[in-house]
């Protein structure tokens, strides 16, 4: 056979055989690695510095915490512990805040107005209306705070949505029609102080770390409601009664030498804050624009942290994405030092549902949405601390054991004499603390650029958030997979800028099969699951 012949040949056995089967110059062959851009991750581009996550005990943990069984001591291991199980799983979430309610006294009434089945949310007083304190009372949240600090929970903080009832104007702790705005006399804004302080000063005695505490809950609404049929304690206040109360009470804190500081407000949305002009909205140029007549924000005794609720702050994505950096840019406009805690936040509202019937939801997407909340305070409101709305909560109606708790309970009788119960941890449990187990106080959040998404796609379907401890080299990423499919994610100059040690990191998930599971993943092989939280967790060589 002739030289020419065979080169015919082996064209055309090529041509026939090789093509269709040699993929070695296939831009998508996996020895090429994926061609999704890879994350940025901007060490060097710090936000914000990280001060706690957080859950309130709300009116709930006065009941369980009297429990008679083992339950409560399970409860309190799952919201405070930082310890692990053999196989290196989370045991509890590690809260880095606990949120305490200070009474009012509508459960010491003998008629507290309220309905029936609110009774739950009546509350002791440590005071009565003679003067005397009793610090046995409310032993049910004192159980929880003491369970809390042996678990090394470091930070506490109290808030008040009422004066003690025989300090209010209509005798309740709830407004009634024609008793005006701040269901407080004037000539009781002193004593009102004078509890709030000795209430903190007992606690301070004990050894709690109370950083703050709000006598003013969400004063922009009404809670007005007719004798028999409130369904709990709450007063409007306008910022002008605020800022009077808050006058007085830093004298108080100052004459009794209280360390914690007066945190105000609480406003029951966002916008409230930073908007509107209402006698209750605008709060931030309210009390710390050196102009206004409400100016209060030289108090000694002032707290910098100005606190917020994300309630029906997420009605689209565009509307969530812009109050948060309205906040934002309204707090470094005040110049004060200001900073943005969210303290309250459960599934109010319809928007969590994202056009989908109930019938399509599953556990998971309850705890990726509340997820996705947690995501834009912090990435876009630049939110210092996170607080859920509340640890614990009985309701089963509906889809309501996935939508106001963390951990769901319910009583061995449905009425304040009931003595046990049972519980169920809810996905919302395991979800928070992706962020609270990991990313723990003083861990400042550096920028994280994802180029697959823009500000508004990324909310909607994969998340990232990057934090790191300066003194340690540990890193920390939050990844939020909102989507039907795993993705593969690689960053930016690994291997080359940075490294993290071993090569590896660890990773905790939460999804509907687990619950803050750990695993390992090599660095260049890292897989997000679909409808999925996984945490990160590595050092910096």
């Amino acid at each position: 056979m002739s030289n020419s012949s065979i080169k015919i040949l082996l064209i055309v056995f090529i041509i026939s055989f090789g093509c269709d089967k040699d993929d070695f110059t296939d831009p998508n062959d996996p020895k090429f690695g994926s061609l999704e851009p890879a994350i940025q991750l901007n060490f060097d581009n710090i936000e914000q510095r990280i001060n706690h996550f957080g859950a309130s005990g709300g009116f709930q943990d006065q009941w369980v915490g009297e429990w008679t069984s083992t339950a409560r001591e399970d409860i309190a291991k799952l919201l405070f512990s930082s310890e692990t199980d053999a196989q290196g799983n989370p045991e509890g979430i590690g809260l880095s805040l606990w949120r305490t309610f200070i009474g009012d006294g509508s459960a010491d009434q003998s008629d507290s107005g309220f309905r029936a089945n609110s009774w739950f949310r009546e509350t002791e007083c440590y005071l009565d209306a003679n003067g005397n304190y009793d610090w046995t009372k409310q032993a049910g949240e004192q159980w929880f705070l003491q369970k809390a600090k042996e678990y090394g929970v470091p930070q506490f903080t109290g808030w008040a949505i009422s004066p003690p009832y025989f300090m209010t104007k209509n005798g309740y702790t709830f407004r009634t029609i024609g008793n005006g705005q701040f269901n407080c006399p004037e000539s009781n804004y002193e004593a009102y102080s004078t509890f709030l302080a000795d209430v903190i000063k007992n606690y301070e005695s004990k050894g709690y770390n109370f950083s703050t505490v709000c006598a003013f809950n969400e004063t922009q609404y009404e809670w007005t409601a007719n004798i028999g049929d409130a369904s709990q304690s709450g007063t409007r206040a306008t910022n002008k009664e605020v800022a009077d109360v808050s006058r007085i009470m830093d004298q108080v804190f100052t004459d009794k030498g209280i360390n914690a500081k007066i945190m105000i407000p609480e406003a029951a949305q966002l916008s409230y804050l930073y908007s509107g002009n209402q006698s209750t909205t605008n709060q931030i140029n309210s009390f710390w624009d050196t102009a206004s007549s409400n100016y209060i924000g030289d108090l000694p005794n002032l707290s910098k942290h100005v606190a917020g609720h994300s309630y029906f702050s997420n009605t689209t994505t565009t509307n969530s994405l812009n109050q948060r950096t309205s906040l934002k840019t309204a707090l470094l406009n005040a110049g004060q030092g200001l900073d943005y805690w969210q303290t309250e936040y459960s599934l109010l509202g319809t928007a969590y549902q994202q056009g989908k019937s109930l019938s399509e939801l599953t556990e998971i997407d309850y705890a990726l949405w509340m997820s996705r909340i947690i995501h834009t305070d912090l990435v876009f409101g630049n939110a210092t601390g996170w607080s859920f709305w509340t640890a614990l909560n009985q309701s089963t109606f509906g889809d309501h054991p996935f939508r106001f708790n963390l951990i769901l309970y319910q009583p061995n009788s449905n009425s304040p004499s009931h003595t046990d119960g049972t519980f169920y941890e809810v996905k919302n449990l395991w979800a928070l603390g992706n962020y609270s187990r990991f990313v723990r106080p003083g861990m400042v959040r550096f920028e994280v650029v994802d180029p697959i998404y823009n500000e508004t796609t990324s909310v909607e379907n994969f998340m990232i958030s990057g934090y790191k401890n300066d003194s340690s080299k540990e890193i920390v990423l939050v990844c939020i997979n909102n989507t039907e499919s795993a993705r593969t994610i690689s960053f930016q100059d690994y291997g080359t800028e940075f490294e993290v040690t071993g090569n590896s990191f660890e990773t905790y998930t939460t999804s509907s099969t687990m619950n803050l599971e750990k695993g390992t993943t090599a660095a260049d092989e890292i897989v997000i699951p679909a409808k999925s939280i996984v945490t990160l967790k590595g050092n910096l060589n």
